[in-house]
């Protein structure tokens, strides 16, 4: 109960308080930080590779453009902000959800490793297909900022790992750090979201309230799509990497490449995946409780 309790309040605290749009730097150091650790848990094999990562790499490519063809007849934004929120790889934050929730991080983690560098491929392909870019995109705009987040972290743990598992098991003594760092990202993103809409958007409430609905019901569809991929095992795991979005990814290349309004659809996403994902951990907890007393 304590976990959640604690997301939702600085979920809250982001929205009231927007005073986090100040640190937004600090995200992907924190995220490093954060990955550092979910890896050095992680005994990597290639048996973490799994069939179902090649359909949701798919889906990652296909839902987009699904996306887009289904939102563009209501208006050329809205299809944009369907291909901005489907076309964003799995979050560098999405091992760490896992670990809260319980779900195989190995599976996310490489989920992770593997749409990362496929978005960062396939972005510059596509997007000059759906409207005239503002400026060049090129692979490494994407790629290079990208994989230093997730590849540095991962190299590092991996030489700990092979080298000293006496200091790999006593920097795993700083999991819980994980948490408060995952907190503090979610009310630096709350409050970046906030302090757009308040002060950076000029578009109308009746625009702003339905890029919000469709954002949520993107949201939705993206994590319950990603159950559809697994068994009951790794269907949690399956679920993040789907619909786990690296927002700060999408937020950047709508007002890089698209257009500000279309940057409000990653910017309201940050929100409702952390409602929805802090509220997945209210059920667990729920369900511990219970578990806890039948057992009593």
């Amino acid at each position: 109960m304590k976990q959640s309790i604690f997301i939702f309040s600085v979920i809250l605290l982001g929205i009231i308080f927007p005073v986090g749009h100040e640190w937004v730097f600090l995200i992907r150091y924190n995220l490093m930080v954060m990955l550092f650790l979910a890896f050095l848990s992680i005994d990597f094999d290639w048996k973490i590779l799994n069939r179902s990562h090649l359909i949701l790499l798919l889906a990652n490519l296909v839902l987009p453009l699904l996306l887009f063809t289904l939102l563009r007849p209501i208006s050329l934004t809205y299809g944009l902000i369907g291909f901005v929120l489907g076309i964003s790889p799995t979050a560098a934050a999405a091992p760490v959800l896992a670990q809260f929730l319980r779900a195989e991080v190995g599976y996310v983690t490489t989920a992770v490793l593997l749409s990362n560098p496929l978005v960062a491929l396939a972005i510059p392909l596509v997007l000059p297909l759906l409207l005239p870019v503002s400026s060049s995109l090129t692979v490494g705009d994407v790629f290079i900022p990208v994989m230093i987040v997730v590849g540095v972290p991962l190299v590092v743990s991996l030489t700990i790992q092979r080298a000293s598992q006496r200091l790999s098991n006593q920097l795993l003594r700083l999991g819980p750090l994980s948490f408060y760092l995952f907190l503090l990202n979610v009310f630096i993103g709350c409050g970046k979201a906030t302090h757009f809409i308040r002060y950076d958007s000029t578009d109308t409430m009746l625009t702003l309230l339905g890029i919000a609905g469709i954002t949520g019901i993107i949201c939705l569809m993206q994590f319950k799509i990603g159950e559809r991929f697994e068994g009951l095992d790794l269907r949690m795991a399956s679920s993040l990497s789907l619909g786990r979005k690296n927002t700060m990814f999408g937020l950047w290349l709508a007002l890089t490449f698209v257009a500000p309004t279309v940057a409000l659809g990653p910017i309201f996403y940050i929100i409702f995946q952390n409602v929805y994902n802090s509220f997945q951990i209210l059920q667990l907890e729920k369900h511990d409780r219970k578990k806890d007393i039948l057992v009593g």
